[in-house]
């Protein structure tokens, strides 16, 4: 099994060729060659436009039906589903459509949820964090500080603080939310200005995050300095462990309806295999 466009003699495993079948479909289902509610081609003729085999074919369209992009009805064809239906959360339709698609309102919504989790999750770790989560929780925040022009360790330092945040709120749930959404990072970002910028908006929403959980329960309510972004793309992530501050000079707790909306980067995706043979 060869994919041709990449590496003529890269051996690619079944799993992954299904995977990569997928994203190519996704693609062009976004492009609007198959609009919702449009019959997908017959699987002969997919399969041998794809250059795959019929069983790679039906596992990449069976995916594409738990992702519920897909309708497949036996012996009726295969109907592309409207996008409200879609779940928009899978990292796969999430990354193909942040990469290709490029929507200004995907990624304004999925800012606006990501910092409501984060807000959230500050109110209620401010009322159940234990002492070493609270340590660990400042050690990642002085990380990003420190990285905060080097996008990869700024990356491991905001997943640490994010992870950490979510058990000390005790919810697990938000933080899965928020890591599907930041999608694994791609380190791709076309414009540096604007990963620069949108790392220190990011580092503004965590300093007035650990602000909030420094402050306690009950604290009176503080306004998050975070400028309303341009939609964009960006990143976040650690670097090396330094002791810090409990909170940058300045910062103050977010509270509930002050939430600050921060962009999201658009990762990398690999780009879709031109054909692929079994």
């Amino acid at each position: 099994m060869y994919v041709e466009g990449w590496n003529v003699h890269r051996v690619i495993r079944p799993a992954r060729l299904a995977n990569a079948v997928v994203e190519r479909l996704l693609l062009r289902i976004l492009e609007g060659e198959f609009p919702p509610g449009t019959d997908l081609p017959p699987e002969a003729a997919l399969a041998a436009e794809f250059a795959v085999s019929r069983t790679i074919l039906r596992e990449a369209l069976k995916a594409l039906e738990e992702k519920r992009v897909l309708r497949i009805r036996h012996g009726r064809g295969t109907t592309v589903r409207p996008k409200a239906e879609w779940n928009l959360l899978d990292p796969l339709v999430l990354s193909v459509q942040l990469e290709y698609e490029s929507s200004p309102e995907l990624v304004a919504e999925l800012g606006e949820v990501r910092t409501a989790l984060l807000t959230l999750m500050a109110e209620l770790a401010a009322r159940r964090i234990h002492p070493p989560q609270r340590e660990l929780l400042a050690v990642s925040l002085e990380r990003m500080r420190v990285a905060v022009e080097d996008p990869g360790p700024f990356h491991d330092a905001a997943a640490t603080f994010t992870r950490t945040l979510a058990e000390a709120a005790g919810n697990e749930v938000a933080r899965c939310v928020i890591e599907t959404i930041d999608v694994p990072y791609g380190g791709q970002e076309d414009n540096p200005a604007k990963l620069a910028e949108t790392m220190k908006l990011r580092l503004l929403l965590a300093e007035a995050v650990h602000a909030t959980v420094a402050a306690g329960p009950g604290a009176p309510a503080g306004s998050l300095p975070v400028p309303a972004p341009a939609a964009s793309s960006s990143p976040a992530a650690p670097g090396t462990p330094v002791p810090a501050p409990a909170t940058a000079p300045g910062a103050q707790p977010l509270r509930q309806g002050q939430v600050a909306t921060v962009p999201l980067n658009r990762h990398g995706v690999r780009t879709p295999m031109q054909s692929a043979r079994v």
